[in-house]
């Protein structure tokens, strides 16, 4: 029998500078992604980067933000539409990181499927 559980998926978190994993769902799970939110919290603009990996870092195959096309500006908050709906199965991981450490705050809720 299959189990849905909607959840805070990611605590509000500082995004760092680096490409790093921010979520694995659970053993046996996969997860759907229902909202996702980017806030930058200084007062200069920011990059995103962010995908979904089967594991390890980003790449071209799979990010899904790509720091080109996506600048917050001081304060800005962003809702992805490139994120909501997307599954992340198990032995994957969302990845995300912003071009300065510490200036971006990450969220994101959605649904686990057991």
């Amino acid at each position: 029998m299959t189990t849905i559980t909607p959840a805070q998926l990611v605590a509000p978190v500082a995004l760092g500078a680096a490409d790093a994993s921010l979520y694995s769902p659970p053993t046996n799970s996969s997860v759907q992604i229902g909202r996702a939110v980017f806030t930058n919290t200084t007062s200069s603009a920011v990059t995103i980067t962010a995908g979904i990996t089967p594991g390890g870092a980003l790449g071209a195959s799979t990010t899904m933000i790509s720091p080109i096309g996506r600048t917050l500006a001081p304060g800005e908050s962003y809702v992805s539409p490139e994120l909501a709906g997307a599954v992340i199965p198990p032995g994957s991981q969302l990845h995300a990181f912003a071009s300065a450490a510490a200036s971006v705050t990450f969220t994101m809720s959605g649904i686990v499927i057991q």
